[in-house]
């Protein structure tokens, strides 16, 4: 069992599993690229990913808010060079101040299971400030972020994703890599963000109406526009889409023309 451990006790109700198996950290470590050697570790716990980052010459800033978890990664790397420990909740991380601080940023992070989606967002919402993101996911959640069109995961974080970055799997994860072991299997994802300006723009004017859409997954496009806003678009949206289409089927431009027409 990894240091730290007996003294921390992850919180179910969080959903926290410490990543323990040194083959995975060790791959993870080796899988993170980060162009100016600084990376920002989400959920640190114990510092058992910490510490092979660190091993790799990064340059860590471990963000976590269990204070029993802070107190035995200070015990840890007591002394050691290339590393800021930050008490603080995830999802109020200021990305902008260190975005200003450092430029865009690598992410990292073993995220507990019932904060992750969540956080996700957070990501999203500050895409700008973040290159490339690697996080920890159960793997169902995983194949909804990298899903594409006509897949049964295809959702609104299928959607964003793929506006805002690049997202892959990495790796699958096996249940005993964890302490305590959950009970389903997780998968590393990176999001390899882009720069492009007017791509967040989009997902910032439309998340929300994507959303809606896809509220009404097993109604055709025809229905849920009647339903949620007026058959005075019907007419003009039939010009150019198949409104017989259900969410689970529309392309990221069959979406982006609904926004458009809507939106008018």
């Amino acid at each position: 069992m990894s240091k730290g451990i007996k003294r921390f006790h992850p919180k179910k109700s969080w959903g926290q599993h410490l990543l323990v198996d040194p083959y995975v950290l060790d791959s993870i470590a080796s899988s993170v690229q980060s162009e100016n050697n600084i990376l920002i570790e989400f959920a640190s716990g114990t510092g058992n990913l910490t510490e092979y980052l660190l091993s790799k010459g990064y340059r860590v800033i471990a963000i976590e808010m269990e204070r029993e978890a802070v107190t035995a990664l200070k015990e840890r790397f007591s002394g050691k060079e290339g590393i800021e420990i930050l008490e603080e909740n995830m999802m109020k991380f200021d990305f902008e101040l260190y975005y200003k601080r450092y430029g865009r940023m690598t992410v990292v992070g073993n995220l507990p299971y019932n904060l992750s989606k969540v956080f996700l967002f957070k990501v999203f919402d500050n895409s700008p400030f973040v290159k490339d993101a690697y996080l920890m996911f159960q793997l169902e959640v995983a194949r909804r972020i990298v899903a594409d069109v006509g897949e049964k995961e295809w959702s609104p974080m299928s959607v964003f994703a793929r506006i805002l970055s690049e997202p892959e799997i990495v790796m699958v994860v096996k249940r005993g890599s964890f302490f305590p072991p959950p009970k389903v299997e997780s998968a590393l994802v990176h999001l390899r963000f882009n720069s492009d300006e007017n791509t967040f723009n989009f997902y910032k004017r439309y998340n929300r109406l994507i959303q809606e859409v896809f509220n009404y997954s097993r109604k055709t496009l025809k229905s849920i526009i009647r339903l949620r806003f007026g058959d005075e678009y019907i007419q003009r949206l039939e010009r150019v889409l198949d409104l017989s289409k259900r969410p689970q089927n529309l392309t990221l431009n069959e979406l982006k023309i609904i926004c458009e027409v809507i939106d008018e």
